[in-house]
């Protein structure tokens, strides 16, 4: 028996180990294949989530502690109150903020209280997002999306039942709430307020209210305003940072003032009172479907905390929209419309106003901003806040509420209405407003704190490709965010182009024009996104499709005399020359217009006229209009997808675009060559065509690999550079790219005297070995894998 334990023992070792070989393997196969594709793999790597996940310390009943049970009470104790029930002014809230509200249609109503019906579901599991967090069942979207033609039907039967009982099942009601930091401060972590709660529910209700979602979507514009922006199909984050900026410049240049008021709602999601949010839906007449829907998600509801990975006790829901919820945007944008509209139409309040039009309020969610001319409507705006959270039992917290004046003020208290106010403008919605004249120093800070990010990613391990694509999604995509709507200078993007080069060459020498970098990757190029030309673009698109009744008043006002061709205006109101951002929306026009037919602006989309700036700006590259008559032209976008390491990849681009540093490339550069130019073994010049086609050491690996495999390689300066070999089924082309990549390896561990230099066969076999274990832990496996056995033994020469 002593000897059967042991044998177990051991073939649970061996088990083991193979089970880790082979999750390595997987794991290995799926960075390597979404390499080149922005997954939440790559997100993880740039933020340090696993040390954000555990609180280690919270300020509770007076003290800091670092005891788990405290910090989980802590958080228990607040969200109890917080969704504890609180009886609103009902009456009074129908009396001075519902009237506001608009009503729909019946005809509308009627469209939507038309039952649930089979498509929608199956919609709406189509749209749902991999790699999202699963519910307390643990099935994520992926596996919904799997089995829709089994799951739509039951979830279908479900739905008809719960409108008949009038009531959901229990897995719909309960939930788990996680937290998310809301700062990096180390203070201000020990405040509990500082974490933001996110819910996760289960699937099959994500589905439902994305089903309710979508019917509120095609009324929302009816009920909610132009004035808020958040979450509603064609409205963008960026009308409300415009108008803000708009009137700033506004008021410097007509002689104008204005005070800004940004109201800071405490926990504004959690505090939505149901019985309020049930009137309002009620009141504007959205039908029975959508209202039974949202009434039966929120009655009887509770939640756990997820604190420190426990589970805290349930927790009665009597207020709060769940965020992580499709539907919570929508349904507080309504919650929060009576109190816009009650600014908007009180008549003790001046707004800031341009010929006919005026801004009142702006809204993005909870961020409102409230614009007056005079101390008196600051002061009437603070009162109808203040009303409006005694009614609804929300709550304003005057302490995070801040103000500026702007323009010729008598007076600039820095304290009024118990609101810190100050005489710059301040951020709003993440965008520095005190930069909106002279925007240098920012962009200077802006660049320098890139150029620390890319430090950062130093030692990872990417391709050439993939570090464009970090590029492109999380260094031009933060930056892209202010650039669209502040001024930069040409000569700002410029250093941020070269923050980018420097990272995506992994040296301050860039081997080639920085051009190529910007081109696609199908043309030869990285697809880097070009700031200048998306700035050219997004001005352009806001002088062309502007649709906001303000900002088309500013455009008529400000630049009718500057662009009399393209815009007409019947104002005589006087203005001033133009600066920053209106500045370079003129730049803009007239560059195009120059280039393009006005037939051809009036109508081209962004996507087509970004595209054509790129092939009109940046010409081809030398490195292929020379071979642009000849077959593989896709051949970056084919070796983008290949299942290789990063640093093929990124060996093949440098041999495509000519920059691969053989010796007579170096001594072209100006660069000392040691012992020559000429090959050691040839003792003729290193050329890219002599490395991979003359030498006697390449000669006699094609040679061997072809009768290996059987099948002829194109041995030519296009065919080394296009891999232009019939690649389907078998992939030819990436057989060929590791020969090449093998014959580079050995050539470099003979001018770098590397101490294991190994013929260029040995390397090649190293490629095989790697990606068959790859493609062993695909399922299933590829019909061409015998092929890398062959490969593997190839014949010593």
């Amino acid at each position: 028996s002593d000897q059967i334990f042991r044998i177990r023992q051991s073939y649970c070792r061996i088990g083991r180990r193979i089970g880790w070989i082979f999750r390595a393997c997987v794991s290995r196969l799926r960075r390597l294949s979404l390499g080149e594709i922005p997954t939440k793999r790559a997100l993880g790597a740039e933020k340090t989530y696993a040390s954000k996940n555990e609180i280690s310390e919270i300020l509770y009943q007076g003290t800091v502690t670092s005891d788990k049970g405290k910090i989980e009470c802590a958080f228990v104790d607040c969200y109890k109150e917080l969704f504890s029930f609180r009886a609103p002014n009902k009456d009074g809230f129908q009396t001075h903020f519902l009237p506001f509200m608009p009503k729909l249609e019946d005809d509308v109503r009627e469209r939507l209280e038309q039952p649930i019906m089979l498509g929608e579901i199956e919609k709406a599991i189509e749209n749902l997002k991999n790699g999202k967090s699963p519910g307390l069942d643990g099935l994520g979207g992926e596996f919904y999306k799997a089995f829709k033609d089994k799951i739509a039907p039951f979830l279908y039967g479900v739905f008809k039942e719960a409108y008949d009982l009038n009531c959901l099942p229990p897995s719909f009601l309960y939930t788990h709430t996680i937290f998310i930091p809301k700062s990096d401060d180390r203070e201000k972590l020990r405040l509990v307020g500082s974490y933001r709660p996110i819910t996760l529910t289960n699937v099959d209700y994500k589905i439902f209210m994305k089903i309710l979602a979508d019917r509120l979507q095609s009324v929302i514009d009816i009920i909610v305003g132009p004035h808020q922006t958040c979450g509603i199909k064609g409205r963008s984050i960026v009308t409300n940072i415009h108008v803000a900026r708009s009137i700033l410049e506004c008021c410097d240049s007509l002689d104008r003032k204005v005070a800004l008021l940004q109201v800071d709602l405490e926990k504004a999601f959690d505090r939505v009172s149901h019985e309020i949010l049930f009137s309002i839906l009620k009141h504007v007449n959205l039908g029975s479907v959508l209202c039974d829907g949202v009434r039966m998600a929120y009655k009887n509801c509770a939640t756990s905390l997820v604190v420190n990975k426990r589970v805290s006790e349930r927790i009665r829901l009597f207020s709060s929209v769940r965020q992580g919820c499709p539907l919570s945007p929508l349904l507080f944008c309504i919650f929060i419309e009576p109190f816009c509209l009650s600014i908007i139409n009180d008549s003790h309040l001046r707004g800031f106003k341009l010929q006919a039009t005026e801004v009142r309020i702006l809204s993005y969610a909870d961020d409102v901003a409230i614009f007056c001319v005079d101390q008196e409507s600051v002061r009437r705006a603070v009162e109808v806040t203040k009303s409006f959270c005694e009614h609804t039992c929300s709550a304003v917290n005057c302490h995070k509420c801040t103000g500026f004046w702007h323009g010729n003020w008598p007076s600039v208290p820095t304290v009024f209405e118990g609101i810190v106010w100050s005489s710059t403008p301040g951020r709003y919605l993440g965008v520095p407003l005190e930069h909106y004249r002279t925007s240098d120093q920012y962009w200077h800070d802006e660049t320098e704190s890139l150029r620390a990010k890319t430090l950062k990613w130093g030692g990872k391990c990417l391709s050439i490709f993939s570090r464009a694509t970090v590029c492109n999604i999380f260094f031009a995509a933060k930056l892209w965010y202010v650039l669209q709507v502040l001024h930069c200078s040409r000569i700002n993007i410029q250093r941020m182009h070269r923050v980018f080069a420097v990272f995506i060459w992994c040296s301050a020498w860039e081997r080639s024009s920085r051009s190529n970098l910007f081109r696609r990757v199908k043309s030869g190029g990285l697809g880097l996104s070009h700031l200048f030309i998306r700035q050219l673009v997004n001005r352009f698109l806001f002088l062309r499709d502007q649709r906001d009744p303000f900002l088309r008043t500013v455009n008529q006002v400000r630049l009718r005399n500057l662009l009399p061709e393209f815009i007409v205006a019947t104002s005589d109101e006087i203005s001033f020359g133009v600066q920053g951002y209106l500045k370079e929306v003129i730049g803009a026009y007239r560059f195009l217009a120059t280039r393009f037919s006005l037939e051809y602006l009036s109508g081209v989309s962004r996507k087509r006229l970004s595209k054509d700036l790129i092939e009109l700006l940046f010409p081809t590259p030398l490195y292929r209009s020379l071979y642009s008559a000849g077959t593989g032209q896709d051949v970056l976008k084919r070796v983008k997808r290949m299942v290789i390491p990063a640093c093929t990849k990124t060996f093949f681009f440098k041999l495509h675009s000519g920059s691969l540093p053989v010796k007579a490339w170096l001594a072209e550069k100006g660069i000392p060559v040691v012992w020559s130019e000429n090959c050691l073994l040839c003792k003729k010049p290193e050329t890219i065509e002599h490395v991979f086609l003359d030498c006697w050491d390449a000669v006699f690996f094609w040679d061997v690999l072809q009768r290996t495999i059987k099948k002829d390689f194109p041995l030519t300066s296009h065919g080394i550079r296009f891999l232009s070999v019939e690649a389907a089924p078998v992939p030819y082309d990436m057989f060929m790219l590791m020969g090449l990549h093998s014959i580079w390896r050995c050539r470099m561990a003979v001018r770098h005297a590397d101490i294991d230099v190994r013929p260029v066969y040995k390397y090649f076999v190293e490629h095989v070995c790697f990606l068959k274990e790859l493609y062993r832990a695909q399922q299933p496996q590829p019909e061409w894998l015998p092929l890398l056995e062959d490969l593997s033994s190839i014949k010593d020469f």
